[in-house]
């Protein structure tokens, strides 16, 4: 057997793509097959904590969410350890209404597993969501806690609202 060229060269092809709360890990039926749309808000000063996995080693460089035509208001957005140690977040940033909500942040490069993307807001402003049904999104894993901004230690309380926002992860693979 005989390659060409006769010594494999490193390619620098990076895959770039999204992992969002909506390609949640094998999601039960119910949550997968809820209709994102635009609700507001459950509560002002209120984190949620959603399971998300990520299956090999990546370099998340951009995290957004979809807000709706409500006016004012800010969120965070972050990652967390499954302990609820906080990885990275935005920080307070303003939204804009009626668009994709896109925040460019310090490269993270994080290994495969299971982590938690978090948001909070300040406000019940709208956010693209998907309203499963009821007690779905804590058999799912998904947690809250009432504060704003995001924590650098999670207080991870079961969820009982009918709520999942639409949190995504920008990002791309290590070279292949």
């Amino acid at each position: 057997m005989s390659f060409s060229p006769a010594a494999p060269t490193e390619s620098k092809t990076f895959l770039h793509f999204t992992v969002s709360t909506m390609s949640r890990m094998q999601p039960p039926r119910g949550v997968n097959t809820a209709t994102p749309t635009g609700a507001a808000w459950p509560l002002a000063s209120l984190a949620f904590y959603v399971p998300i996995q990520f299956n090999e080693t990546v370099v998340i460089y951009q995290v957004g969410c979809g807000a709706g035509a409500t006016a004012g208001g800010n969120f965070d957005i972050g990652l967390y350890t499954m302990a609820g140690a906080k990885i990275q977040t935005t920080g307070t940033t303003a939204r804009t209404n009626s668009s994709w909500n896109a925040v460019n942040w310090t490269d993270l490069t994080v290994g495969p597993g299971v982590y938690y993307a978090a948001m909070a807001a300040d406000s019940t402003a709208t956010y693209s969501s998907i309203p499963p049904v009821a007690g779905l999104a804590e058999a799912v894993g998904v947690c809250e806690e009432a504060v704003y901004p995001l924590p650098a230690t999670a207080t991870l309380t079961r969820t009982t609202r009918a709520y999942i926002p639409n949190i995504a992860f920008t990002l791309r693979s290590v070279a292949i």
